[in-house]
């Protein structure tokens, strides 16, 4: 097995135990979710746009709320996770809710659907837990149809600079290996390894035009939607880190690029 697939690996079985707690959590509230079927928040709706009829891929979708919210939009979604326990549960939600989408379970680096997409979508924490972004701009490239784009909504690697205990902004083909717990609640006893890697902007950029996209929209958000360790509430529903909540500083950004 490679470094890399070994550390794909253990980052899965990290994902497996997070899980089960993050089904339970109040962070995602997924009884709340299961009757208002909304999880995604207006950075992300409102550069998505109009998706009714679309075909959606959704990367490293974790337990599928937001790939069950975008069906609910009116999209025709296929979503994706390396987590089996978390494509289980993700099947469980959308036969509960009577909103279809086809779940699959792999590793996105190594995914081979024999169809393309309108848009591609992946959210929030997903670009660190990826050891090679050249293979995901493949990935992205294969699946996309001519004119199609992705949405890419992700927190700021300028983030990791300003947050006590950060990573380095460039990226390292030797993850930041860590035992952790869980962003959420319910998982203070929970100790599990993870493998990380920080990617700058540059990176990004090229890992997306190099495979024949082209960069559209790139525009940056100076709070978070989510409230974080650390962070503080400053108005409804954004969220900065408390030693620094006075300062304008990146939190989130939008990428959309388009196949050429």
């Amino acid at each position: 097995m490679s470094d890399f697939k070994r550390y794909i690996e253990i980052n899965r079985e990290s994902w497996n135990k997070r899980t089960p707690i993050h089904i339970k959590s109040k962070f995602y509230n997924n009884s709340k979710f299961k009757k208002e079927i909304n999880s995604l928040n207006s950075i992300e709706v409102n550069a998505i746009g109009d998706i009714k009829e679309k075909t959606i891929l959704h990367l490293q979708c974790h337990f599928g709320q937001d790939s069950i919210s975008l069906a609910k939009m009116g999209a025709k979604v296929t979503a994706v996770d390396f987590s089996d326990i978390a494509i289980e549960e993700a099947k469980k939600i959308s036969k509960e809710t009577n909103i279809n989408v086809d779940f699959i379970k792999s590793n996105i680096l190594e995914l081979d659907i024999d169809k393309q997409f309108d848009i591609i979508f992946t959210s929030y924490g997903v670009l660190g837990w990826l050891p090679d972004l050249n293979k995901w701009g493949r990935v992205i490239s294969k699946h996309l149809k001519k004119g199609g784009f992705i949405l890419l909504t992700e927190f700021h690697p300028f983030l990791e600079l300003i947050k006590d205990e950060g990573y380095d902004y460039f990226y390292s083909k030797s993850p930041d290996i860590g035992n952790n717990g869980t962003y959420t609640d319910g998982g203070e006893k929970l100790t599990t390894n993870t493998c990380w890697w920080n990617h700058s902007l540059t990176s990004i950029f090229t890992a997306l035009e190099s495979n024949g996209l082209k960069l559209k929209l790139f525009e940056e958000f100076d709070y978070s939607p989510y409230l974080l360790e650390g962070m503080v509430k400053t108005e409804s529903g954004k969220h900065k880190l408390k030693e620094r909540k006075n300062l304008k500083l990146p939190y989130v950004y939008n990428l959309k690029a388009i196949k050429k």
